[in-house]
């Protein structure tokens, strides 16, 4: 199970496009004259838009890797396989919502107006759910503290502020000692932090850098990585 969630969160963009692609021809073949090809393409629409989520949910207590990854300096991870997952429910909706629309038009006087807006905003919507799996976001340890990026803000905690983490069902919560060092970008409240690595792991390293400075320094190098696999 780790491994197929480990290929999902790799090659997330060809997973995005291969759900894409798979909901547009659906779509389209719901649309099809005869009745057993739409109704079968309708059946496999609607699997594929209720299984996504169910998967993020499995995903979302599956085992994940008590790794980083080394990058300009700094230990970070992939997002994980929920936010994927979440992102290709949302790239189906919309397709499952406009094939609906169009099909109850046929049989009726027109169009619902409100499908289309709802179906618009979506597709608006979309590349913002594409870009927060696949942009430069996420939980990146740093020589001079924790930051968490995310599209629409950030929240740096300096090691100085003293950060104590401990994991929950869904992320990593900071207990922190200073919270006048903690520095917020955009809207950014709370300071829970999701990560795509094990959550145990990862507020085990935090808790480490937090009590022994003399580590720091090798955040983000090889060397650091070694150290933190014995656990």
């Amino acid at each position: 199970m780790l491994r197929m969630w480990t290929k999902i969160i790799s090659h997330r963009l060809a997973f995005l496009v291969g759900v894409l692609v798979t909901a547009v021809v659906l779509a389209v073949l719901v649309q099809a004259k005869v009745l057993v090809v739409a109704e079968v393409c309708a059946a496999l629409l609607f699997v594929l838009w209720l299984g996504l989520p169910i998967a993020g949910l499995i995903a979302l207590n599956a085992r994940h890797p008590e790794t980083f990854l080394v990058r300009d300096g700094a230990f970070t991870t992939p997002p994980n396989a929920t936010a994927v997952l979440s992102a290709g429910m949302f790239t189906v909706m919309p397709m499952a919502v406009a094939a609906l629309a169009v099909t109850e038009g046929r049989f009726s006087n027109g169009v619902d107006r409100f499908k289309i807006a709802v179906v618009v905003l979506l597709l608006l919507l979309l590349p913002l759910q594409w870009y927060s799996v696949l942009g430069p976001f996420g939980v990146f340890l740093r020589p001079d503290g924790v930051l968490d990026r995310q599209p629409f803000g950030s929240i740096f905690v300096p090691w100085d502020a003293v950060p104590a983490a401990q994991p929950t069902s869904s992320g990593i919560m900071l207990r922190i000692v200073h919270p006048e060092l903690v520095i917020r970008r955009g809207f950014r409240p709370g300071t829970t932090i999701r990560t795509g690595a094990d959550r145990g792991f990862t507020a085990w390293a935090i808790n480490l850098y937090a009590a022994r400075p003399d580590y720091l320094h090798t955040i983000g190098t090889d060397e650091g990585l070694l150290r933190l696999k014995p656990r």
